[in-house]
């Protein structure tokens, strides 16, 4: 029994041993693994950060490029201005202060032939002939680091100023700080810029640039190249590629990240950008700390916990490029990764393409009148069709609201191009079975198309095709419009009319035209519309669709407005002075106004500067105003009416009249668009036509609302109006709109005085 136990215990112990030296072997086997795995781990975390750093650098090198392209050919139409209008020398202060002001500059200022300087200040300084001045009287653009240092870091820019190709000068620029270190914006990794010139001083800087160095200056950091990791393969990159991205060791020992890439066509400048590792660092950290502990403890929570830390890791990163790069409403790309992804496409160049961007027509109308839920069951519905129609090496996106853009190949004709661009509008847009999304509401879209013919940058490609698309809601016919010289020669005549429009409303070559209204039973004059026309020196008499338009898109208008109600409150109080009966204008009020705090007190101070009664004076609001801010144009219109003055709602009909909402207008006049006379002649609907404005002109009068009828122009269409009991009628088969003289001798003349 001795012999046994003991032989038994010994064949434990050996057992035991065996066991334990097994489970050691496990042990250092898992945790090598563990250990080989993590390490491998640890350098694919540091290789995607470097990757990712110089992604980064590179994308903030090309907004720098951008950047410097967009002021120089800023900077090129101011000196065209300052050439044409006042040339190079003092007279040229007033524009350069002026110019300083509306394109947002530090400053800016001129050298003549003479080497002589004035700038936005009125200072004037001789003989400033340098290396950089130099260059560009050689007709050459240069862009430069400041060396002020009472401005700071910074950019300057030397632009030629040219007259019939002769350099007569040199334009000088430097733009704001603030507005430069927006460039320097912050990146989905931690981390911090700056742009330096190739001698490695300092041009730009952000403001938390010393945290990552620890107290070493950039200078420092700059010249101790022994601390950096593969300096010559680093340097080498940098000559060969463009970029590069290393680690190096700072004052305090800790491992820094950084990625520097040339500023393209400018390659004088670089930006770097630096990043800490102590976000990996921790991660690692941690996940070692916990090996540790487990592989003293127990080799099967290791697995576990690694297996769970992996799980987690992919996890959060599939959560994390889910975020950036997944639209979470449609599930399309982002236009983070469509912009990258669209880059990418284009720089192959194995193919043409063209870029589609196109949005819903009033779609803010959709959500506000059939609510949210419903608009994003149709930008989803948009959405499947969108991606249905792209082929394999296309690319779809929702860029914004209901805004989607699309990258096609461009193997055809523009023709082929807009059938398959309709084709897909009609998917769309076609009816569905009962329930389906688009049973209730109509879509109409505006496209913009750029033909890509060269690589070029994303972001000048879809500021093109926006383009086109922005014109295109200037039309009511076409739903694609295409990018051209043509449309390029327009904008730049559009930013001329922008340049001289204050100049012409100091000048008084706005003038303001009058259209009269007449009482359709008398057929007597009862009022006017003021309306506004420019008489352009060089140009002649221009169009109010060519100015108007661009002067509610940058604000402008709202001047232009109270010009025309100055002019129609003189009129007025002239009557008034010499026993003329006085009657009632109207005057146009975009919709503009309707963000001006002091709307009511502005409009009261200039009528009663005059002492015209406010009841002689009507302001009309365009109807697609009325869908826009409704509940504060309700508040708005209460406050005109509170003040005395009379409200017309203008184009009732043209778009999408909401008859809950006209019941809650407190307007005094509904304005018939001409649509509406246009439908009572069309042929077999002429009958149901006229039934619609019959009862349109009824249901007005009921909600005690006067009714006038816009575009009236055949004895026809004035008899039946007369038939239906309209209450004014305006337009060709009375009166044209005519200047103020004229219309005062048309009115004075009329029998009804």
């Amino acid at each position: 029994m001795s012999r046994d136990y003991k032989t038994d215990k010994k064949a434990n112990r050996k057992r035991h041993t065996t066991g334990l030296l097994l489970l050691s072997l496990f042990l250092i086997v898992i945790g090598f693994g563990i250990l080989v795995g993590l390490n491998k781990t640890r350098k694919s975390l540091v290789e995607e950060c470097e990757n990712s750093l110089l992604w980064e650098v590179q994308l903030t090198a090309h907004e720098v490029s951008n950047d410097i392209e967009n002021k120089l050919a800023v900077l090129d139409t101011i000196q065209e201005m300052i050439v044409q209008t006042s040339g190079i020398g003092p007279d040229a202060v007033k524009t350069l202060a002026a110019s300083k002001i509306r394109y947002g500059m530090d400053y800016l200022a001129v050298i003549d032939t003479n080497y002589t300087y004035y700038d936005n200040e009125g200072d004037v300084i001789p003989d400033t002939r340098t290396k950089h001045v130099e260059e560009a009287m050689a007709g050459k653009k240069v862009v430069a680091r400041s060396v002020d240092d009472v401005s700071g870091d910074g950019v300057v820019f030397f632009v030629p100023c040219t007259d019939e190709d002769e350099v007569v000068g040199v334009l000088i620029a430097k733009a704001s700080r603030e507005e430069l270190l927006e460039m320097l914006s912050v990146k989905p990794q931690e981390g911090t810029e700056l742009v330096v010139d190739a001698s490695g001083k300092v041009v730009l800087m952000a403001d938390d640039f010393g945290n990552y160095l620890d107290g070493m200056s950039w200078d420092e950091f700059f010249q101790n190249g022994e601390s950096w990791k593969s300096k010559k393969q680093f340097d080498d990159e940098i000559q060969l590629m463009g970029c590069a991205v290393a680690s190096a060791v700072n004052k305090a020992g800790k491992e820094i990240y950084f990625a520097v890439a040339k500023v393209k066509d400018y390659e004088e400048f670089f930006v770097v950008r630096l990043t800490s590792s102590k976000v990996v660092e921790k991660e690692i950290r941690q996940s070692m700390d916990r090996i540790y502990f487990l592989m003293v403890t127990m080799a099967v929570l290791i697995v576990g916990v690694v297996v769970s830390a992996l799980v987690m890791y992919i996890r959060n990163r599939i959560e994390i490029y889910n975020t950036a790069y997944v639209d979470q409403l449609t599930g399309l790309p982002s236009k983070a990764k469509h912009k990258m992804d669209a880059q990418e496409l284009i720089d192959k160049g194995e193919k043409r393409y063209a870029y589609v961007t196109f949005d819903v027509d009033n779609f803010k109308f959709i959500n506000e009148m059939f609510g949210y839920e419903y608009g994003n069951k149709v930008l989803n519905h948009i959405a499947k069709n969108v991606k249905d129609s792209i082929q394999p090496g296309e690319l779809c996106a929702r860029i914004s609201s209901d805004n989607f853009a699309l990258v096609l190949i461009d193997g055809g004709t523009q023709k082929d191009l807009e059938t398959r661009i309709y084709d897909l509008f009609k998917k769309i847009t076609e009816p569905g079975k009962p329930g389906e999304v688009l049973n209730i509401c109509s879509l109409r879209f505006s496209c913009g198309v750029y033909r890509i013919d060269k690589k070029q940058d994303i972001n000048a490609i879809r500021a093109n095709a926006n383009l086109a698309r922005a014109e295109n809601k200037k039309s009511v016919l076409d739903e694609i419009i295409f990018y051209d010289e043509k449309l390029k020669a327009r904008r730049v005549e559009e930013k001329e009319l922008e340049y001289e429009a204050e100049e012409a409303l100091v000048n008084g070559d706005f003038l303001v035209y009058f259209q009269p209204k007449y009482d359709v039973e008398t057929e007597k004059i009862i009022g006017a519309e003021a309306l506004v026309r420019w008489l352009h020196p060089v140009k002649g008499m221009l169009s109010p669709a060519l100015f108007v338009p661009l002067f509610e898109s940058n604000g402008f208008i709202t001047e232009v407005d109270l010009y025309v109600l100055n002019r129609v409150c003189e009129l007025i109080e002239s009557w008034i002075k010499n026993g003329v009966p006085p009657i009632c204008i109207s005057v146009n009020l975009s919709r503009i106004h309707l963000y001006e705090r002091d709307l009511v007190k502005r409009l009261s101070e200039v009528v009663s500067m005059h002492n015209v009664p406010p009841e002689y004076i009507e302001f009309e609001l365009t109807e697609s105003a009325f869908y826009e801010e409704t509940e504060n144009l309700l508040r708005i219109m209460a406050e005109i009416k509170a003040a005395g003055f009379r409200l017309s709602m203008d184009d009732f009909g043209s778009g999408y009249s909401s008859l809950n909402l006209l019941r809650r207008l407190p307007v005094d006049v509904l304005k018939l668009d001409k649509v509406f006379l246009e439908e009572c002649e069309d042929g077999e609907d002429e009958t149901r036509g006229k039934r619609i404005v019959t009862h349109v002109i009824s249901m007005a009068k009921d909600l005690k609302m006067e009714v006038l009828a816009e575009g009236v122009e055949t004895s026809d269409q004035k008899m039946f109006l007369q038939n239906a009991k309209c209450d004014m009628i305006q337009g060709y088969y009375y009166a044209r709109p005519m200047p103020m003289k004229e219309f005062e001798l048309l009115y004075k003349s009329d029998k009804s005085l």
